[in-house]
């Protein structure tokens, strides 16, 4: 990413709020006394803090479970608890796949297993399995905030951009005072999707939390460039400046190269040109040339050639009327390029004499067959 918002663009920090136990859900439904009694035993072990009595103990109850039974998801979810609690991600999202797996679990412990199943996906960086979860438990039922945030968190670290950003609305307009992260994903997110407007306007809920940030105010200038809209980016640095906390001349210089690096050399000249309109940066023969070359790589001609007209008439060197011959050259205006060929051979090197010598006879050969 470009203009700096890669320094935005970043997800808020995953905060697991993992049970260490499901509880006794499992008293609700009808299971063997004999499952009853080792899944009460590996939990007072548990509550004991022998967690490795604990895992003993329903380890050695896993064969006598029935496959496919309650009993067996029973034991399987217990050791994903006990997994979770020894900080062992990995074995707890293997047992707990393999708990929900016999879809044996009542609805209220299969969903808090699903969201706990996420969290540990999501901590070990498997954030599309872990959004693909978090989609089927919000099929069964509305999503806290806080498990919204962690799917928002999952979509955007998968790159799932299109889902995450209304979601992450949702997340912010519930609660406004939400960390500046919040919006310093809405600005990556946006950006990313080349939703240029929307991530200015979320950059202007930043700038306005912290107005003398001078970072604020530059990428909201960005912003408003890349979407196309130069007057108002440069109006943006004026008030910054006026604000006392103005970009200095290099900042500014700065500004335009990275919307050249961005792919953008039109938006690139024309903040330049705004720029200089404004008197935030002065007008000088280096940035005349620099804007009429951004023209050029733009491909917009005829500012192009007007930019260049300007540079060549103030400097009178040679490779600047020759940069205006190209244009003239490949516009077919052959009687132009003969008049600028002209005014080029003054100071030229034998290179370039030689150059205005092929070109002089493109353009007289060229009118020649059309008179």
């Amino acid at each position: 990413m470009t203009m700096g918002v890669a320094n935005l663009y970043r997800s808020a920090a995953l905060g697991l709020t993992l049970l260490l136990a499901p509880g006794l859900v499992m008293a609700q439904q009808a299971i063997n006394p004999a499952v009853f009694q080792v899944l009460s035993a590996a939990q007072k072990a548990q509550q004991d803090g022998d967690l490795g009595k604990a895992r003993t103990v329903l380890s050695g109850a896993l064969d006598s479970a029935a496959a496919g039974s309650l009993e067996l998801a029973l034991i399987q979810q217990r050791l994903g608890y006990l997994a979770i609690a020894a900080k062992q991600n990995r074995q707890a999202i293997d047992w707990l796949r393999k708990a929900l797996a016999h879809d044996q679990l009542d609805a209220p412990a299969a969903r808090q297993d699903q969201l706990n199943l996420a969290q540990l996906l999501a901590a070990e960086g498997q954030y599309g399995e872990a959004a693909r979860l978090l989609e089927r438990v919000q099929a069964g039922g509305a999503l806290s905030l806080e498990q919204k945030q962690l799917l928002v968190q999952c979509y955007s670290q998968a790159r799932e951009y299109a889902k995450a950003i209304p979601l992450a609305e949702q997340v912010v307009r519930a609660n406004p005072a939400a960390d500046d992260v919040w919006y310093q994903l809405l600005v990556g997110m946006n950006y990313q999707q080349e939703r240029y407007d929307s991530a200015a306007q979320w950059q202007k809920v930043l700038l306005k939390r912290a107005p003398q940030n001078r970072e604020h105010w530059r990428q909201l200038a960005g912003l408003q460039s890349q979407a196309g809209k130069q007057p108002a980016a440069a109006a943006t640095l004026r008030l910054a400046h006026e604000a006392g906390v103005g970009l200095t001349q290099p900042d500014l210089d700065n500004l335009v190269a990275l919307q050249v690096n961005a792919g953008a050399p039109w938006q690139a000249a024309r903040l330049l040109e705004e720029l200089m309109a404004q008197k935030l940066l002065p007008v000088n023969a280096a940035r005349q040339e620099r804007l009429a070359q951004l023209w050029t790589l733009a491909r917009d001609r005829e500012r192009a050639r007007d930019a260049w007209v300007a540079v060549a008439n103030g400097s009178g060197r040679s490779d600047h009327w020759l940069r205006l011959a190209g244009i003239q050259l490949e516009e077919g205006q052959w009687s132009d390029l003969l008049a600028t060929l002209k005014r080029a051979q003054s100071g030229a090197s034998s290179q370039q004499r030689q150059l205005i010598r092929q070109w002089e006879g493109y353009a007289r050969s060229a009118i020649e067959n059309n008179s």
